[in-house]
């Protein structure tokens, strides 16, 4: 099933990506096209104050998914989307259910919001449902939040991320992405498609909190020292000038100590001799 699923999602990603390079959208319209996209906001910040409803009909502010220091996946997507976006939320569960090393709802949270103004908390709840149960009890069922909006508070959303979208009678024309977004609401990283490997998925988490999230903080450390994003490929890749420096590191610290351990040899052998 997960070879016949994966086959599926690149029939479709080679499909959208042949008629439109670049970008991977809802709907297909050449007319369109040029006004969809993402422009990068690394290091903008979301404007924390505007204000959604939660799938139980709640206000809620976006400023409340950060006060308790975790970093955020943010997906803008819509609930009643026939296709691109329903495989955007698939591989962020997949994603999800293959990083054993981070917990959702402990050690960082997701939250989608509706690009379209008309859907409902009811429409919320809905997705919401089919994607807790896609995750199969994998983290909290808290750690992933389905937001509804009204449409200037979407549209200051999106600007603020750099997601640009465009409406077509019921359905939405956008990019296939997802931002990662530190604990202070800053913008870190977008990964784009419709799979997100777990190893990237998870070294965005670690350069959104500044390797501030899971059991260890030395082996975050030593993976962001040795995983750099590569903007071409757009995704993580070893740093070989990194790997070379800690090798050179490890090298000489190997050669000290072997120094330092010849010379106590070599004072035991001569104080042994003398006495």
């Amino acid at each position: 099933m997960v070879c016949c699923k994966r086959l599926i999602y690149g029939f479709v990603a080679l499909a959208v990506f042949a008629m439109v390079p670049a970008a991977a959208f809802a709907i297909t319209d050449a007319r369109d096209v040029t006004g969809m996209g993402v422009d990068e906001r690394i290091g903008g910040r979301i404007p924390s104050e505007l204000e959604f409803t939660d799938r139980s009909g709640d206000k809620v502010k976006l400023t409340e998914f950060f006060e308790d220091g975790k970093p955020v996946v943010m997906s803008l997507v819509y609930y009643n989307c026939p296709r691109l976006c329903s495989f955007v939320l698939e591989g962020v569960v997949e994603a999800v259910g293959d990083l054993d090393a981070l917990s959702l709802g402990v050690d960082y949270k997701v939250v989608s919001v509706s690009i379209n103004p008309v859907e409902t908390p009811e429409d919320a709840t809905r997705k919401s449902e089919g994607v807790l149960r896609a995750l199969g009890g994998k983290g909290s069922p808290d750690g992933w939040s389905f937001l509804t909006g009204e449409e200037q508070n979407i549209a200051a959303l999106a600007e603020s991320v750099g997601f640009r979208y465009l409406a077509d009678g019921d359905e939405f024309a956008h990019p296939a992405s997802i931002m990662f977004l530190s604990p202070e609401g800053e913008i870190s990283r977008y990964l784009y498609g419709i799979e997100f490997p777990a190893k990237d998925f998870r070294l965005a988490l670690l350069e959104a909190s500044k390797g501030e999230v899971g059991p260890s903080g030395i082996v975050n450390k030593v993976l962001l020292f040795c995983y750099k994003f590569d903007p071409v490929g757009k995704k993580y890749a070893l740093h070989a000038l990194n790997i070379l420096k800690g090798g050179g590191i490890i090298t000489l610290l190997f050669v000290g100590l072997l120094i330092t351990y010849l010379i106590i040899i070599e004072r035991k052998r001569t104080n042994g001799g003398s006495a």
